[in-house]
């Protein structure tokens, strides 16, 4: 062999090796993602989430899992752990403050879910390639921005909140929530004089202590609670309202087959129809109380139209496929 030609044959195995070490140096500490893996990244620590309602958590995991993904469920305290680090599919579950910390792969899908329109930022947005949320308005604003984005409401958990009532429980006039934001439902009732019964924290010293009937009820115990009133008067705060969210107790009342009288809220309208009567001021929530209170047969009807709306459409399998449909869309545009 001449020395040209091993000059050349020298030169293209340097370049091979070359191309080797940096294709070793890139991949190094690489994990290849899993699209059969979903890793919910919940932005509140799992005692939060469990503090006043059913295992949220829990009852998502089961329903992704039903899809046919593994799943790895992992809160604030440790949402990169490394069982969840080949996961091809993200779900980014925020909660009202901005996730402690924010890391996405970018070869695999990453979507945030949000309930409210004011607290992801324009900034934040942009880290995601998806983007679910359970506010029409919020929906409408991020497809005309050029987001893509899914409408996924929020929902009810039927293996807890089911109808159960019980003569023991059985109250005119109940109200479930604590006074920590303005309720238009809770100064509607009271400017009207109405017999509401509450449970909930911080009444006491804020309000007639009369209203105020204990600070917590526990999960087992809500649904029948809710079966067991003649009306349950919602809390839907007023920006609620405004951008067209419905609170996911709304769904657990009328999983429970509740009676109940909302302040108007226009998303809730759009759901649910006339099955859940709503009011704009105290006049309205009085008139509404006056009609309904001694007429059984027509709270059983409506609350019977909101119980099959509720179960049927608006439970965690729903919310995960809801979610998925938005997942596939995406693996397809990212060419994964």
């Amino acid at each position: 062999m001449s020395d040209k030609t091993m000059k050349i044959v020298l030169s293209v195995l340097t370049v091979i090796l070359l191309a080797l070490i940096a294709f070793l140096f890139v991949t190094k500490g690489t994990v290849k993602t899993n699209l059969n893996k979903v890793a919910l990244r919940i932005g509140e620590l799992r005692q939060y989430r469990t503090m006043n309602r059913a295992d949220v958590n829990n009852y998502m995991e089961n329903a992704f899992a039903r899809i046919g993904y593994d799943v790895v469920s992992v809160t604030e305290d440790n949402l990169y752990p490394s069982t969840a680090e080949d996961a091809g599919v993200n779900i980014y579950v925020r909660g009202y403050n901005p996730l402690s910390e924010l890391k996405t792969n970018k070869k695999a899908v990453n979507v945030v879910y949000l309930r409210d329109f004011d607290s992801l930022y324009e900034e934040e947005m942009k880290t995601f390639d998806g983007i679910a949320t359970s506010s029409r308005d919020f929906y409408d604003y991020a497809i005309s921005a050029g987001y893509a984005a899914a409408y996924v409401p929020e929902f009810t958990n039927p293996s807890v909140f089911y109808p159960a009532p019980r003569a023991d429980l059985e109250r005119n006039l109940l109200y479930v929530g604590d006074n920590d934001r303005a309720s238009p439902a809770m100064a509607a009732a009271l400017e009207a004089k109405l017999p509401v019964e509450i449970y909930g924290r911080f009444w006491i010293g804020n309000i007639d202590d009369g209203y105020a009937k204990g600070e917590y009820i526990s999960d087992a115990d809500l649904g029948a609670y809710f079966s067991s009133a003649k009306i349950n008067l919602v809390n839907i705060s007023a920006h609620e309202s405004e951008i067209g969210i419905i609170p996911s107790r709304v769904f657990d009342i009328a999983a429970s087959k509740g009676f109940m009288i909302a302040p108007y809220n226009k998303e809730v309208e759009a759901v649910f129809g006339d099955s859940i009567p709503m009011f704009k001021n105290a006049d309205e929530l009085k008139a509404l109380y006056n009609k309904y209170i001694n007429n059984p047969q027509a709270r059983a009807e409506k609350a019977e139209k909101a119980y099959r709306i509720a179960v049927t459409e608006y439970n965690a399998d729903a919310f995960a496929q809801r979610i998925n449909g938005l997942v596939e869309f995406l693996i397809d545009e990212k060419k994964l």
